[in-house]
């Protein structure tokens, strides 16, 4: 019974462990310019929240010719 007991309290703590909130999502390793921009216009689209390092591709200035 006790072990049961001990099995479920370790079960509860280790669910209570965890990141709290969105994770987030790292850069792309390769082509990473073309990737971040597709991710801006589709959050666009989406209505959804813009992330940081869309700030850059909102101004319309583009670092590619």
């Amino acid at each position: 019974m006790s072990r049961i007991m001990l099995a479920l309290a370790a079960l509860t703590m280790l669910a209570a462990c965890g990141v709290k909130g969105d994770l987030d999502r790292p850069d792309p390793l390769w082509n990473s310019d073309a990737a971040i921009r597709r991710e801006c216009q589709r959050q666009l689209e989406n209505n959804e929240r813009q992330d940081a390092r869309c700030a850059q591709y909102q101004s319309g200035a583009q670092t590619t010719p």
